[in-house]
């Protein structure tokens, strides 16, 4: 009798167990899945920041390259200016 009671807690305590294993295999499952899931959430925010900030640089300095241009060319009409001067001095004083 005792036999037969200390098998049948032996089983319901192996089922139990047993049971809790595939429940505790399926959470770390789903976990693993979710964390997985979350890195690549994170990844892909971090590229669009990274392509967003890249976009917002790229737009400035293109910005300022068209700000630089136009006051080159503004230096480049006061150079031919100046040299224009300095050739008509030299054309009155030197003669």
């Amino acid at each position: 009798m005792k036999g037969e009671i200390l098998q049948v807690l032996v089983i319901v305590f192996g089922a139990t167990g047993f049971w809790k294993l595939i429940e505790f295999l399926v959470q770390y499952s789903a976990q693993k899945k979710l964390k997985s899931a979350e890195v690549r959430n994170l990844d892909a925010r971090a590229n669009d920041l990274v392509v967003g900030n890249w976009m917002q640089w790229s737009e400035k300095m293109e910005k300022r390259i068209a700000e630089l241009e136009a006051q080159n060319a503004k230096m480049q009409v006061t150079i031919v200016k100046q040299r224009e001067e300095i050739n008509e001095l030299r054309r009155r004083y030197v003669n």
